[in-house]
């Protein structure tokens, strides 16, 4: 996963944790924790809260997602919404599986270069 990835999602999970309702203190109802760094490698696929759960719509931008399924959190008064991680249902796992497979023919078997590790650039 590329650092601007992870740098991106880091921004949307600040941004998502600062809009709060008007009137609400910071920190207020809703917390949004974005889980990065699983397979497929790339932008989350899915989120949860509670026992719902909202899949991204094919093409669907990232921050239009998140902003979606934030406010249907907000509306069902969850306190935790998870973006992205492990799937826990059967429609996330054959969300994953198939964006995991395009993911493996792009993939030429070689690991990324991480300067950041000890191996020189």
């Amino acid at each position: 996963m590329s650092n601007d990835l992870i740098r991106r999602l880091e921004a949307l999970e600040r941004r998502l944790n600062a809009e709060q309702p008007a009137g609400l203190p910071p920190g207020g109802p809703l917390r949004v924790v974005i889980v990065h760094g699983c397979l497929p490698p790339g932008e989350p696929l899915f989120a949860t809260a509670g026992g719902h759960e909202w899949l991204r719509a094919s093409g669907e931008d990232l921050d239009a997602f998140a902003d979606r399924v934030r406010a249907a959190a907000l509306d069902l008064k969850a306190s935790l919404l998870v973006i992205g991680g492990l799937p826990r249902s059967q429609a996330q796992q054959d969300l994953a599986m198939a964006a995991y497979d395009a993911w493996l023919l792009t993939d030429d078997g070689v690991p990324p270069l991480e300067p950041g590790r000890g191996i020189p650039a």
